[in-house]
């Protein structure tokens, strides 16, 4: 059973970058996994999508009459049209493979105005070979949107630039050991003053021993470091911010057959603050997952964690979640594709809010939510030129603290034009 430290009751916080490295390798992996082929290795696209939100503040009922000094938005629910144009790109070279996946995003909301951005992504990773026993990915990621709106009381524009680069090499050992090394850097930008105290600066450090079998599956043992600091807030306090995380564990992928695969990690975080006032954190996280295919063309992934994690837009609110998801997808055919979603999560904050004002308020310590979700979609692809897609997402947000919880519903349409 996890045991956190706490030497103070009012635990200061920390980021949750310090677990979201390899979740960045990971979906520098994804991407590329998703990029297209040598025989067509450059596409272009143009897309429109337009979603209604009936809570687009996640407001919970009675907030905004129980207290007449909060900062009240426009309109609680909004249409959002996301026009967006990008490029996706896959160079071989002998053993070495590029990939690319650049989006500009223009991002327009019918009642609140005010919220309007140009934003856009691009995903960057290298898959490298050198000699017969070297290998290895160099990454680069970054992401420019609104904040999620959804963790704080704060109904301003507050666009968030995340940039996240580096790279991981690995020396064979014979036919069945490898030896990992790896480093990555990340960093949040806030751009409203009354968030910039959330801007997140970090450095972690990994290695990992590896064995893989005949058959494929790979057994680990991982160790990674990180520090990482809020530059922000540390400057206007006078006073550290930063803390050191260490993590030691042991990773599993395994390959039962070729319809189902399980993958799985254990660990243990130790994360020291470098102000002697606040909480210190230790104790154990896990996250597992199945891919079952029981049929052709029918999927599903099935999740299990028990993690410290925080939202990328709210570092400094860091909780222990412990959570089941389970996505099923089906191909009907060659042009038509179901998927779904249900996931659950209860949330035990350990953190405060680095910034403590009128409008933002803390995390309060001894902070349990639970947190339900359910998402479905519909894509349809009459032709490789052009696909359709429609959406609905709802989420709902239980609290042991008075006006924490709310409950949001979101549906949208989209075309996508790929040439």
């Amino acid at each position: 059973m996890n045991t956190p430290r706490r030497k103070h009751v009012r635990a200061r916080s920390g980021p949750a970058c310090a677990i979201c490295i390899p979740a960045l390798l990971a979906a520098a992996s994804a991407s590329a996994a998703n990029s297209p082929d040598a025989a067509d290795p450059i596409q272009f696209f143009v897309m429109d999508r337009y979603m209604y939100d009936d809570n687009l503040f996640r407001v919970p009922d009675g907030l905004l009459e129980s207290d007449p000094a909060i900062a009240r938005p426009q309109s609680l629910e909004d249409y959002v049209n996301r026009a967006s144009a990008g490029l996706r790109l896959r160079l071989d070279a002998s053993r070495q493979v590029f990939h690319a996946d650049v989006r500009i995003d223009d991002v327009r909301y019918d009642r609140n105005d005010d919220l309007n951005y140009t934003g856009g992504s691009a995903d960057l990773l290298w898959n490298f070979e050198v000699g017969s026993n070297w290998s290895g990915k160099l990454f680069g990621q970054y992401d420019k949107q609104q904040a999620s709106l959804a963790n704080y009381r704060f109904f301003q524009k507050d666009i968030v630039d995340v940039a996240a680069y580096g790279g991981e090499v690995r020396y064979k050992i014979g036919s069945r050991w490898r030896i990992m090394g790896g480093i990555a850097a990340a960093d949040t930008d806030h751009s409203a003053d009354l968030r910039q105290t959330e801007n997140f600066e970090s450095t972690t450090s990994r290695g990992a021993i590896e064995y893989e079998t005949p058959a494929g599956s790979v057994f680990a043992l991982d160790y990674r470091f990180t520090e990482a600091d809020f530059p922000v807030a540390e400057s206007l306090a006078g006073a550290p911010r930063g803390y050191e995380e260490s993590e030691p564990g042991i990773r599993i992928e395994y390959a039962y057959s070729v319809k189902t695969q399980f993958y799985g990690h254990l660990g243990y975080v130790d994360r020291d603050y470098d102000d002697p006032l606040s909480g210190d954190y230790s104790g154990e996280v896990w996250d597992v997952r199945m891919l079952w295919e029981p049929r052709s063309k029918l999927t599903f992934d099935l999740k299990a964690w028990h993690k410290l994690k925080a939202y990328a837009d709210a570092e400094s609110d860091y909780y222990e979640g412990d959570g089941v998801s389970i996505g099923p997808t089906w191909e009907a055919t060659t042009k038509l594709k179901l998927a779904a979603e249900f996931s659950y999560e209860k949330q035990d904050y350990l953190g405060s809010a680095l910034f403590l004002g009128p409008i933002v308020d803390p995390i309060e310590s001894g902070r349990e939510d639970e947190v339900k979700g359910a998402q479905f979609s519909l894509d349809y692809t009459p032709r490789d030129l052009i696909s359709f897609g429609l959406a609905y997402r709802w989420v709902d947000r239980e609290s042991n603290r008075d006006f924490r919880g709310y409950d949001a519903n979101m549906a949208s349409a989209q075309i996508k034009l790929t040439f």
